[in-house]
């Protein structure tokens, strides 16, 4: 079962999606806080993908998007958010937008379909 990292600080949006990602058949690591995150990308756990919200308590968004670029090179990169974020270019890498509110099920396809043509 592939992997899917998810950092996000609002438990009940977690949990949801925690649920509609297991039913498209990912498994969750949850990360509450960007420092979660930053030691799962340092570690050797394989993962699929990274689903990460823009406002973390401890630090942005941005900076476990970072982390990951320099970690995990050809990890695909969900970046969501309730601004109307633009895909940006972190560290040389495409990141892809999906913006919030969002329906669990269409972020649990996406993700899907992101991993299986290789994360572009």
């Amino acid at each position: 079962m592939s992997s899917v990292l998810l950092a996000e600080d609002e438990f009940l949006i977690r949990a949801v999606l925690v649920d509609a990602l297991g039913d498209a058949g990912f498994a969750c690591i949850e990360a509450s806080t960007g420092q979660e995150a930053l030691a799962v990308l340092a570690g050797d756990q394989p993962l699929s993908a990274l689903i990460v919200d823009l406002g973390l308590p401890d630090m942005p968004g941005t900076r476990v998007i970072e982390a990951a670029a320099k970690h995990r090179p050809s990890l695909p990169i969900i970046q969501c958010s309730g601004s109307n974020a633009v895909a940006p270019v972190i560290a040389g890498r495409k990141v892809h937008v999906f913006p919030k509110p969002y329906n669990p099920d269409e972020l649990s396809k996406f993700v899907a379909a992101l991993v299986a043509r290789g994360g572009d």
